[in-house]
């Protein structure tokens, strides 16, 4: 079985930092500069040792580079996967264990006792609630309907039906959810549906049962790991996001949007949005609260997410933005330049977010960067161009990036808060 993840910030990315500017490009003359090339990558220049293999999976020694993002490949028994990012590959691996350990548990004596105790009339009534908790994961667009602008109202807000007294009447159910999928290193709302049905079926009985999970049953060492730990947040937001209900988390989101000047309407076409868990909202949200400035343009952007990779994209450019904040100089605005999220500091530097796995430089690339030096002809208020990224930028790339005067900083979310 062969299942594809298909990012689609490999289109996004037609308006962030490097993308491309045109459909197509003559031959280069002889005479022409010279680019690098996309095509196959070492690994093990991206992902550590101990994630390349483990007792159920091993990753592939090359991954595929377009130019900006890595596609690794993941084989676990017959299966084969290709994951494009270095994000999604952790995660992945992370499912894989996770899965395997709830499977395991689901066939104990104990597990089959438990449901029993739990009572399947009862249970089988909020199945569907527990199961899909985004309403309408499988009717938003993929394929080519991805390429073009926003997805339709009408396929925003389909998460929240029904969370009203139906998540009340289920509250033991998620909070059991949560607090197995962190102690498996997961997320309590990832999209994977077999991890869902294994998360949601032993929730059930631990809830409703009494079913006891011991650290030795739970625990997912290794490769697989924490999840808290790579979501670059604090200890406060990480008992934020495992002690709160959806509902609880929303209404935390939408205070602080609306502290930062965001209307109601603008808030809600996020904080309802399909693509966004409410995890990752959460973090997003919590990243532009501590910059403190008014994030509209941003959000106007990240609500044209078609997937949950393009939204842990904008995830990721506003913890990018958050760590330039904090580090390296204080925001004043956040922007929207020339297709890119951009925002500007107090020194008069306009910085440019990427997340990406590895930038080189490419014709587009090179393209992309000229229109972008563009911006800062004629206007004085800007005083220079910085480019933060949370992969790596190839030898090349930071050499003529640095040629041109932009201040680049590369795995910026890597480094201590």
């Amino acid at each position: 079985m062969i299942t594809k993840y298909i990012i689609a910030t490999l289109t996004l990315f037609a308006s962030t930092a490097l993308a491309q500017t045109s459909s197509s490009a003559p031959s280069p003359s002889p005479s022409a500069p010279t680019f690098e090339s996309s095509g196959r990558v070492e690994t093990k220049m991206f992902i550590p040792e101990d994630l390349m293999r483990g007792s159920l999976h091993t990753v592939g020694e090359q991954a595929e580079n377009d130019g900006l993002l890595n596609t690794y490949f993941l084989y676990s028994g017959d299966d084969a996967f290709e994951v494009t990012t270095g994000i999604a590959l952790r995660t992945r691996i992370r499912e894989l264990y996770a899965i395997d350990k709830l499977r395991a548990m689901s066939q104990t004596d104990e597990f089959a006792k438990a449901m029993a105790n739990a009572g399947r009339q009862k249970v089988q009534s909020v199945v569907g609630l527990v199961e899909d908790p985004f309403g309408t994961i499988k009717r938003v667009p993929m394929g080519a309907s991805r390429f073009f602008g926003r997805i339709g109202e009408g396929l925003k807000g389909g998460r929240t039906e029904g969370e009203g007294n139906m998540v009340q009447s289920v509250t033991g159910i998620s909070k059991a959810k949560t607090t197995l999928a962190v102690k498996l290193g997961v997320s309590p709302y990832s999209y994977n549906q077999e991890l869902q049905h294994q998360l949601t079926i032993n929730a059930r009985a631990i809830a409703g049962g009494g079913l006891v999970v011991s650290a030795a049953t739970a625990a997912v060492g290794g490769a697989a790991g924490d999840v808290i730990s790579v979501l670059n947040v604090n200890q406060t937001l990480q008992q934020t996001l495992v002690n709160s209900t959806p509902d609880d988390l929303r209404i935390l989101n939408r205070k602080k949007l609306f502290s930062l000047g965001v209307t109601r309407e603008d808030a809600d076409a996020l904080l309802m949005h399909p693509w966004y868990s409410p995890w990752t909202e959460t973090i997003l949200v919590d990243a532009l609260s501590n910059i403190g400035v008014d994030p509209t343009a941003f959000l106007a952007d990240a609500c044209k997410a078609l997937t949950e990779q393009d939204a842990i994209y904008f995830e990721r450019l506003a913890q990018i933005l958050a760590r330039y904040h904090v580090s390296k100089a204080k925001l004043r605005a956040i922007h929207v330049e020339s297709r890119a999220v951009c925002a500007r500091d107090t020194n008069g530097a306009l910085v440019f977010p990427l997340s990406c796995d590895y930038a080189i430089w490419s014709e587009h690339a090179a393209g992309r960067v000229a229109e972008l030096l563009a911006l800062a002809q004629g206007q004085d208020e800007i005083k220079g161009l910085a480019l933060w990224v949370d992969g790596k930028v190839s030898d090349r790339a930071a050499q003529e990036l640095k040629n041109r005067k932009i201040d680049l900083a590369t795995k910026v979310l890597d480094k201590q808060q």
